[in-house]
């Protein structure tokens, strides 16, 4: 999320809006929200229905458990994933160059 903060600027630039999904209680999401200055929403999943209905849902590991891996979609106004990527663990994060990138080929086409 961090990393996503660094580059909103250029988000905006693409006219795309970032969002968080993550299975973590309200009051823990915004104390890291605000420990870690994020400004770009933020939702909760305390059910994780949503991150079991796209797939990233992630029982048990070495690192942790009963959470999500880290994955970013990107799903245009017509509601169509036109990228996924999902981490194999908790710190393989999608590189931002390769997000911008597609948002750039998105905002073109």
């Amino acid at each position: 999320m961090a990393t996503v903060q660094e580059h909103l600027d250029a988000y905006t630039e693409w006219t795309a809006t970032p969002l968080a999904i993550a299975g973590q209680w309200p009051r823990e999401l915004r104390g890291y929200a605000d420990k870690s200055g994020i400004t770009f929403p933020l939702l909760v999943d305390k059910t994780r229905d949503v991150i079991k209905n796209y797939g990233v849902y992630h029982w048990l590991s070495l690192e942790a458990y009963n959470i999500a891996r880290p994955s970013t979609f990107i799903i245009d106004k017509a509601g169509i994933i036109r990228s996924m990527y999902i981490g194999s663990h908790q710190f393989d994060l999608v590189k931002q160059t390769e997000v911008l990138e597609c948002l750039k080929e998105i905002a073109q086409s």
